[in-house]
């Protein structure tokens, strides 16, 4: 509707005391949630115009981990808590939603997902929607897929069936929350790797995507690259043919400085590596320019979906790291979602029940 000067004056006016009240309704409630979008902007030829908005609109995000998927919520030194939804909800944009699914199914090829575990993923997604921020909700460390080692109380299946237990997670998952809003956005798989890398990647996904779309026919869906979602394996991602995608990626390079110290590892990486350097952030902004290379080259938006540094690195150390790789991600309009929000590469601590800093400060501030 067109309106005259005038009247285009006072409404400008009257939209400029409306957001003036909103912004004070929200510091009164405490409420500090990022609402920035990425500066930046993709290219986004190959999909439609609103999920082109949905990957511009996640903005600043982080990752509940270490919770839904460990083997058994708990495992991992963490519960995912009223609080910790409520945290993370008020302080970042979307919300990635790491769940381990296949250890919560049954055994056989139907992988009829355990009811009481659903409700619990129920809550933790209806929680966060209701609080308005987008939600990605993914299928997180299915390790037979790729032939990796499993984790303690991970139980194994037959062979034969892993791959049909993976679609008919999917059948179910997307059967489960066809109703949601636009807001949830579905990703395959976490971190593709190994045997999966490739073409047997390429094909499974495209497989998983064809029972999604039986009931989510416009949702946005996440695909990212093997080589655990690495940029450098990109160039072996095929794209099934359909435009409502998004392409994740992990960053965690130098992965000697952000993985020193890690347990998990057979040979721990030397601790005390501090960033960053010139070439430190040389090789941080050469990968993140390299997967903005690539969505310009194929016209699918991009996103940021890990990136942490282990918390034996020196604090202001994580926190230079961690402010590049936002700047750079933000400069070229790819969204992100930390990894973690606790936790060993958290930004909150369970212990103190507080903010890291100055890690929250480069993140959000």
């Amino acid at each position: 509707m067109r309106l005259s000067r005038r009247g285009g004056l006072a409404a400008a006016i009257l939209g400029l005391l409306v957001l003036a009240i909103a912004l004070g309704v929200g510091l009164a409630n405490g409420s500090s949630r990022s609402v920035e979008t990425p500066s930046g902007r993709q290219d986004c030829r190959q999909v439609t115009p609103a999920t082109c908005e949905l990957a511009h609109a996640l903005g600043r995000g982080i990752n509940l981990g270490n919770m839904l998927e460990a083997p058994r919520e708990g495992d991992w030194g963490l519960k995912l808590e009223p609080a910790y939804i409520d945290l993370a909800a008020r302080n970042f944009r979307t919300v990635r939603l790491p769940v381990r699914w296949s250890n919560h199914a049954a055994r056989s090829a139907d992988a009829t997902i355990d009811e009481a575990f659903a409700r619990r993923v129920d809550q933790a997604v209806d929680a966060l929607l209701a609080r308005g921020v987008y939600v990605i909700l993914n299928v997180h460390h299915y390790n037979q897929l790729s032939g990796d080692d499993l984790h303690r109380h991970e139980f194994r299946v037959e062979p034969a069936v892993v791959e049909a237990r993976f679609i008919n997670l999917w059948r179910q998952i997307a059967q489960r929350y066809k109703d949601r809003p636009n807001r949830l956005v579905f990703e395959l798989l976490n971190e593709p790797n190994g045997r999966l890398d490739g073409e047997p990647w390429n094909r499974l996904a495209a497989q998983a995507l064809a029972v999604v779309r039986e009931s989510n026919p416009d949702r946005a869906v996440m695909i990212g690259p093997g080589g655990y979602n690495h940029v450098r394996e990109l160039p072996r991602l095929r794209l099934p043919k359909d435009r409502n995608l998004i392409v994740p990626v992990h960053l965690y390079d130098p992965f000697d400085f952000t993985h020193q110290g890690v347990t998990w590892r057979p040979q721990p990486m030397p601790k005390g590596i501090a960033c960053c350097d010139a070439g430190q952030r040389r090789t941080m902004t050469e990968v993140m320019e390299r997967a903005s290379r690539w969505n310009r080259e194929h016209g699918v938006p991009m996103h940021l979906g890990e990136f942490g540094v282990f918390h034996e690195a020196d604090g202001a150390s994580r926190a230079a790291w961690a402010r590049h790789m936002r700047d750079e991600a933000e400069r070229r309009g790819i969204g992100w979602t930390w990894w973690s929000f606790s936790s060993d590469f958290g930004v909150w601590s369970a212990e103190t029940r507080g903010w890291v800093e100055p890690l929250r400060q480069a993140l959000l501030d």
